[in-house]
């Protein structure tokens, strides 16, 4: 089984206790089997469609996609059998993708695109020392025309893997280096070909692949120890400590400066004052694709789990229309569904995509 696989096993299966078998329920065979059926259709909300646009040819799960506009995109694939990678593209809107055939040997970790032919890879080089008790070379993996052609950058100087590479507005690249506990913000404006260190900080911190750092207008929101976000300049000044007093963070929307949604354990919280205080909106295990606007948002949630060996949680589509005061269920829950979830993606209002497993997925509002 590889490594991303069983993390995302790992974590979900801890949050089972939350599922259908609590303590003093006594479960009939006739809700055992309801349960415990697997169910593979996507449903929507009511106020909402779903449809699959189209599905990549790999034995495999996507660990990150990307579309630059609304025909190209990229989509980062994760073998099953074995654990290596594959970049394929799309220039259809998703319906149809290509294997780009990178052929990469290192244990990719990140993956953006700047446009339609500026594109970046990070990775794991674990040559000649097997995983995970190792760390040989910090590799970047760079295309300039589009996935075509890709040169493989070495960082000599660098302990550690570049996680989350993200650009913001002005074309400037980040990304989160980490290394044994240890993180720092890296910054460069070169496209990633030289470096410069932003923030280094004992606070840093990110224990889940889903989220270390989210760039904003002209600021950085960071992960921290002790359910806490660091806001920070894109000078690498902090501006101010927000504390959740929850951890740990699995994603973070920030909808504006006042008003943030973040997913911890087991519930997600909103904030109307910038952070200062914390609302829970929902107590429940989930995922999030993603808020439109301060009234409108979409997540996925676990509603039960199957009592059984074999790891099975029941999981849907909910949307709020107004904040999370409320939330609009789908009518039946899709088997495993958060586990292929990889990342969603604003197309627009009321438009997003989200890849699960496999499979590209539109949700748009009606």
């Amino acid at each position: 089984m590889n490594h991303t696989i069983f993390l995302r096993l790992l974590i979900f299966s801890i949050t089972v206790l939350t599922g259908c078998r609590k303590q003093g329920d006594i479960i009939s065979d006739v809700n055992l089997k309801e349960v415990c059926e697997v169910r593979t259709d996507v449903l929507p909300p009511k106020g909402y469609e779903v449809n699959m646009i189209g599905s990549i040819d790999f034995n495999g799960s996507a660990k990150a996609f990307q579309f630059v506009d609304e025909l190209t995109g990229f989509a980062m694939m994760n073998n099953n059998v074995g654990g290596y990678v594959e970049v394929f593209k799309t220039t259809d809107g998703g319906q149809t993708w290509a294997n780009l055939d990178i052929g990469i040997q290192q244990y990719a970790r990140g993956m953006v695109f700047k446009n339609e032919n500026l594109g970046i890879i990070t990775c794991h080089d674990i040559t000649g020392c097997p995983p995970p008790n190792c760390q040989n070379r910090c590799v970047m993996l760079k295309t300039e025309n589009g996935g075509l052609d890709w040169k493989e950058i070495e960082f000599s100087e660098f302990k550690g893997i570049l996680y989350h590479p993200q650009f913001d507005s002005e074309g400037n690249l980040y990304a989160n280096l980490s290394f044994d506990g240890h993180h720092t913000i890296m910054k460069s404006e070169d496209e990633g070909v030289h470096w410069d260190t932003l923030v280094v900080s004992s606070a840093l911190d990110f224990t889940l692949l889903s989220y270390s750092f989210k760039l904003f207008q002209d600021k950085i929101y960071a992960s921290a120890k002790d359910g806490r976000i660091l806001v920070l300049g894109t000078d690498g000044q902090l501006i101010k400590s927000i504390e959740l007093n929850a951890s740990p963070i699995w994603d973070l929307e920030i909808i504006d400066e006042n008003n943030l949604v973040v997913v911890v354990s087991g519930k997600v919280l909103k904030s109307t004052d910038g952070g200062v205080t914390w609302q829970t909106i929902l107590e429940k295990s989930t995922r999030m694709i993603g808020f439109d606007s301060v009234s409108k948002g979409l997540m996925l949630i676990q509603k039960s789990s199957c009592p059984t060996d074999v790891y099975q949680v029941n999981d849907l589509i909910a949307a709020t229309w107004d904040g999370g005061g409320n939330w609009s269920e789908a009518e039946q829950t899709t088997t495993n569904l958060r586990i292929g979830f990889s990342n969603s993606q604003k197309m627009g209002a009321g438009n997003w995509l989200m890849m699960l497993g496999n499979q590209l997925f539109r949700v748009r509002e009606k």
